[in-house]
């Protein structure tokens, strides 16, 4: 594999995370101007799981918290159902979501290397 096609497939990966979108964009650009792969092998790299890791990433820093503020009494106890703000994902969909987010972009990038290999 060429240090082009190494480059692409960095930037495709993490390039959004260095580079918010620019970075991703990038790396597709580079993908289309390549004859290393086929048209399936670039639908791939573009289409199964665009901006790379960079989702991942948003999910863990930007996924909105949920907290709530109980009013205690005197004794301890807590009255009523709280005062809530936020919208969280549940934890039995945002971890699912951050395991895809994770292994869609290492299995594209994985893909794309095996291909670039393999047409040498």
């Amino acid at each position: 594999m060429r240090r082009y096609e190494a480059i692409t497939v960095f930037l495709l990966l993490v390039g959004g995370v260095l580079l918010p979108v620019v970075g991703w964009l990038i790396g597709a650009v580079m993908l289309l101007g390549s004859s290393r792969w086929s048209i399936r092998d670039k639908l791939a790299g573009l289409l199964v799981w665009p901006g790379g890791l960079a989702v991942a990433v948003a999910l863990v820093a930007f996924a909105p918290t949920r907290e709530c503020v109980y009013v205690d009494d005197t004794a301890g106890h807590r009255h009523g159902g709280g005062q809530c703000t936020g919208t969280a994902l549940p934890g039995w969909l945002g971890a699912p979501l951050l395991v895809i987010a994770i292994a869609g972009p290492l299995l594209t990038a994985a893909y794309l290397t095996w291909r670039a290999r393999r047409v040498a």
